[in-house]
């Protein structure tokens, strides 16, 4: 009986704590899943490049022949998503 008022700090001192954890780690899952779904599309993206490119002989070939990028001075796009792009030189 003597206790009940530590018990009940103890309680919410921890209800505390637990919403301080969570409210850190809900948003640095979320971050992390959002980094690693937009890796795996640029991942994608240069690789499905580099197979299309070696099917030319050199560089000029693939920017006359090829229709699904956008060749720009130093970087090529992709032509459905601007946000994929890869840097040249």
């Amino acid at each position: 009986m003597k206790d009940d008022g530590f018990m009940m700090l103890d309680s919410v001192l921890t209800m505390l704590i637990f919403s301080i954890i969570l409210s850190v780690l809900v948003p640095a899952m979320i971050m992390l899943n959002q980094t690693v779904s937009d890796s795996a599309g640029t991942l994608e993206f240069t690789r499905r490049l580099y197979i299309d490119m070696l099917a030319y002989e050199d560089y000029e070939s693939f920017m006359l022949g090829s229709h699904n990028y956008r060749i720009e001075a130093h970087r090529i796009c992709d032509k459905n998503d601007a946000k994929l792009c890869v840097h040249i030189e």
